[in-house]
């Protein structure tokens, strides 16, 4: 594969956008480092209609390079990386930073703390909208992670649980988090785990009596949608026995 390249400077850092390239790939994640694909990383581009109404629609970032051999996080570890990065390409706007998870059961929309976890809300937004490089199998790449991906872990009154690209609740993007917070996580609390692997990538959303304040709080969601899902029929390991996925994460700074 031949891809050209330019470079663009965003929130005071240098990326590299690729501007075109012989193939490209729509794959999903790779399990284990072989042939086997779960669902997820659609590379899709924005809906339309603007799956956030009265919120500047996300155009999607530019294309990014990333050193697909390299022996660790190119991007040299989660903290390094920006919000402003995760931001490549959206309009210059304000307001509140919102997630809208479109699943199988309906939308869950979020509102993220940037101020409270910086560091995970960077990397959620990054993965969600494909500019945080993240490892598959033996390779990093770039896309719209969560798209596809299942909820892996559904317990009624207590927690939905998604984004591991393996679906067994053992996988992640190829970095570890760093601990931002440790607060108490009442209903509707979006928390990430942090430290101890696998982490990076899963997340939670509390449906009732949250866990121990153990985690990174990064935001705070409805809980209609979720609750639904955690009472779908589940297996003895809480995996709902018909995969409900989360069909894509759309990102936006939405007025006040």
């Amino acid at each position: 594969m031949f891809i050209r390249y330019i470079a663009a400077i965003v929130g005071g850092g240098a990326l590299m956008f690729a501007c075109s390239s012989s193939s490209s790939s729509t794959g999903a994640p790779l399990v284990n480092g072989d042939d086997e694909q779960v669902d997820g990383d659609t590379d899709a581009g924005p809906s339309l209609p603007n799956p956030l109404p009265g919120c500047p629609q996300d155009p999607g970032p530019p294309e990014i390079e990333v050193d697909s051999k390299a022996a660790t996080d190119p991007i040299g570890g989660a903290e390094k990386f920006t919000l402003a990065q995760a931001l490549a390409g959206y309009p210059a706007s304000t307001g509140v930073l919102t997630a809208l998870i479109t699943t199988d059961k309906g939308t869950i929309r979020c509102e993220l703390d940037e101020t409270a976890a910086p560091i995970t809300v960077a990397n959620f937004v990054g993965l969600a909208r494909g500019t945080r490089p993240y490892k598959t199998g033996t390779k990093w790449k770039v896309g719209r992670f969560y798209d596809g991906l299942i909820w892996h872990r559904v317990i009624p009154n207590f927690v939905i649980q998604g984004g591991d690209p393996r679906g067994t609740g053992t996988g992640g993007p190829g970095y570890t988090l760093v601990e931002e917070n440790h607060v108490d996580e009442p209903r509707g609390t979006l928390a990430m785990a942090a430290s101890t692997e696998p982490n990076g990538s899963q997340f939670y959303i509390v449906v009732g009596r949250g866990p121990a304040a153990d985690y990174n709080v990064f935001g705070k969601c409805e809980t209609k949608t979720a609750v639904a899902i955690a009472s779908v029929p589940r297996n003895r390991s809480d995996k709902p026995n018909t995969d409900v996925h989360m069909q894509r994460i759309d990102i936006a700074r939405c007025p006040n």
